[in-house]
């Protein structure tokens, strides 16, 4: 795959991965609206958005299998139709019951891509590149975040709450047919050291994976820690589905500016995304144990910045900057994360790590959104967020200490690879 090439795939898959982020986000800011329209609650919203994870996550586990299987190039444009047609027709829900069905099948389409999009990643960027490659797709998250408040924020007042459904989901439609028409298939295992030059010269990587490989998964430390901050550090972000009403209900902000506060906590999370890879790509080449410390460093900074922001009353500038700060360090650790996973897992087994990491992020963030809503309508939204944001703690101190374990994966994982290179040669050797 060519440099031209290569540029143009990333470009897509974060184009894409916006819009069906903002697919999942776009409902937020017209939150109060939705549920005065249908009759229902807080409680209500938060059980169907903790399913809308939930389900697409165990989705994606099935997908993780086929993406080091299949044809992940028609697996993505797949993924993408089973979000989208779903969330352009949430314009025409009839009652409360449909809209659930609706935003449900739409989070199986999300759930489905994540695997997708990572597994590609890490077959046409090496490891050096993978920090800031992995940054670059991870701000299809925020993004996507902010594409679904502005849509939803600003114009769902004006224009109702259903017509920004069809307005997020639409313009997959010319991402996926430029991505089906210009992006070739993704070779597997073409950037790793030990192959890339056999894929190259046209040796195809033997290696597939299998149902007995899936357990072979939890026996790699660094994988287990990772699922267990993965979890624990999206409870949070799924909480922050409801703060747009907590901004608007109880630190007394019109819709419009509530909607510019979580505008700028997106532009935030999207900046420390960027800036979170590129600053983690210089951590690993110069000492890449010090790569888990970083990450947990940052993940407490963001955790204080942020209770700052939900307990302490301040004022729209203060708000604002705040804002921006807390989601700015929290939002450096995800990009990492991917990148590590990458490290310690040979490429037939990205799609099903991936797939696994989907759920345990997707299970984080459902309990967040379940757990979010449930505190918020036996307490206040203000206490929900504080205990929701707390459990980033638990990110920080797994990650400060995992430094050692992953060094040990990594180099256990370069082992296998120098082993399947060698088989690759000899199947060379057999042929000629």
């Amino acid at each position: 795959m060519t440099k031209q090439q290569k540029t143009l795939l990333l470009v897509l898959m974060v184009l894409v991965m916006i819009t069906l982020n903002a697919d999942g986000n776009v409902m937020a800011p017209m939150l109060s609206r939705i549920e005065a329209d249908f009759g229902v609650n807080d409680d209500a919203i938060g059980n169907m958005m903790a399913l809308f994870t939930l389900v697409g996550a165990a989705v994606s586990l099935l997908w993780g299998y086929f993406v080091d299987k299949a044809s992940r190039k028609m697996l993505f444009v797949l993924s993408v139709a089973i979000g989208e047609i779903p969330c352009l027709l949430t314009y025409w829900a009839p009652n409360f019951t449909v809209f659930y069905i609706l935003r449900i099948l739409t989070g199986i389409g999300v759930g489905a891509a994540f695997p997708l999009v990572f597994s590609i990643l890490g077959d046409i960027y090496d490891e050096k590149e993978r920090p800031f490659t992995t940054a670059v797709l991870t701000t299809s998250f925020g993004l996507g975040n902010i594409v679904g408040t502005v849509v939803g924020g600003y114009l769902g007042p004006s224009l109702g709450w259903r017509l920004p459904f069809i307005l997020v989901s639409v313009p997959n439609v010319i991402f996926v047919l430029l991505f089906m028409v210009f992006v070739p298939e993704p070779q597997k295992a073409a950037s790793e050291e030990a192959t890339k030059e056999l894929v190259a010269a046209g040796v195809l990587y033997p290696k597939t994976i299998k149902l007995a490989d899936y357990a072979t998964l939890v026996k790699v430390p660094t994988n287990v820690w990772l699922f267990v901050q993965g979890i624990a550090g999206t409870i949070p972000w799924g909480a922050f589905f409801f703060l747009n009403k907590f901004l608007e209900t109880e630190k007394h902000f019109s819709v419009e500016v509530a909607t510019t506060i979580f505008l700028v906590f997106g532009i935030g999370m999207v900046i420390g995304t960027i800036v979170g890879g590129k600053l983690g790509q210089l951590v690993f080449v110069k000492n890449n144990r010090m790569l888990p410390v970083f990450c947990g460093i940052t993940t407490l900074f963001g955790m204080i910045v942020t209770l700052g922001v939900i307990l302490v009353n301040l004022s729209v500038p203060l708000m604002l900057i705040s804002g921006f700060l807390a989601a700015f360090f929290a939002a450096m650790t995800g990009p990492n994360m991917r990148a590590m996973l990458m490290d310690v897992n040979p490429p037939e087994k990205r799609g099903a790590i991936f797939s696994i990491f989907n759920l345990t992020d997707s299970l984080g963030n459902g309990i967040g959104r379940w757990v979010a809503g449930l505190i918020s309508v036996a307490t206040t939204l203000t206490i929900s967020l504080a205990v929701s944001v707390s459990f980033w703690t638990i990110c920080g101190i797994v990650l400060v200490t995992i430094g050692g374990i992953f060094i040990r994966d990594m180099k256990h994982m370069h082992e296998q690879l120098a082993k399947v290179a060698e088989e690759m040669k000899r199947s060379v050797s057999r042929t000629n």
